[in-house]
């Protein structure tokens, strides 16, 4: 639905930017059953809302495009090898653009970082990249190593973040100007880091994209938290501010509690 603002300026207030990781049956919040995305996409299909890549929600964020419609963007973080067979074809089926943020070392291999499922799960390999790049699907950088960036610095980070872009050029063939970090996490020199190699980077924090949003700490809307496809509908019809609050209070106090014990967010 749209606001007074959004009818009078004939653009929209906010673009939220999806995040998934993978789409399967395995367990924890990083996957989502195919069938519940299914689901998902065929919402956003019916309610009329629009889906653009991140070159478009970039320019509208700078002010050089407007959005007549309501605008999503969907993204996936790690390059699961479950994107391929799983998510590939419901997004095709439906027109819809993707951005799949790659840690570029660790593709052919096995999710082997803080937080990973204890049955890992299998990254996509190059040429599996490489096939699904030239089937329209905008690739990202998720660093290198997916590492935890903010301890690292100097060399080490540079490395991470120009060794990822120049790898997935390598094997795209196209340039690669969009980034998230890995575990969502940046500080003030990373970020400055990023922009040295990147235009956009997409955060972990939870809200929709505004023009007043940082550009290279953008928020995303967690799509764990909307497997129920009621309150995934209503979120698309503008209904969703109420229970978007309570995920971003309960996930706060979470947050404060893990540095309490220095565990980090």
């Amino acid at each position: 639905m749209w606001s007074r603002i959004e009818m009078m300026s004939g653009d929209i207030a906010s673009a939220p930017i999806l995040t998934y990781h993978s789409i399967s049956n395995a367990p924890g919040p990083t996957s989502i059953p195919p069938a519940v995305f299914a689901a998902q996409m065929d919402a956003v299909a019916e309610s009329g809302v629009a889906v653009a890549g991140l070159d478009a929600i970039e320019r509208w964020l700078e002010g050089k495009e407007r959005f007549s419609r309501r605008t999503i963007a969907i993204t996936f973080d790690d390059a699961f090898e479950d994107f391929a067979a799983a998510a590939f074809p419901i997004l095709k089926k439906r027109g819809f653009r993707a951005t799949v943020f790659a840690p570029t070392a660790r593709l052919g291999g096995a999710e082997n970082w803080s937080g990973a499922n204890a049955a890992p799960r299998r990254l996509m390999d190059w040429a599996t990249v490489r096939a699904l790049a030239a089937e329209g699907v905008d690739f990202g950088s998720h660093a290198r190593t997916h590492p935890d960036l903010t301890t690292l610095g100097g060399a080490a980070l540079e490395e991470e973040l120009s060794g990822s872009r120049r790898d997935l050029e390598d094997q795209i063939g196209r340039a690669v100007r969009h980034f998230a970090p890995p575990y969502g996490r940046s500080n003030s020199a990373v970020r400055e880091a990023i922009a040295r190699h990147y235009s956009l980077s997409a955060g972990v924090r939870l809200g929709e994209a505004r023009h007043s949003s940082p550009i290279f700490d953008l928020p995303r809307i967690e799509m764990h938290y909307y497997r129920n496809i009621g309150l995934w509908r209503g979120f698309l019809e503008g209904r969703g501010g109420v229970y978007l609050q309570s995920r971003r209070a309960a996930r706060s106090i979470r947050n404060a509690a893990f540095r309490a014990f220095g565990q980090g967010a």
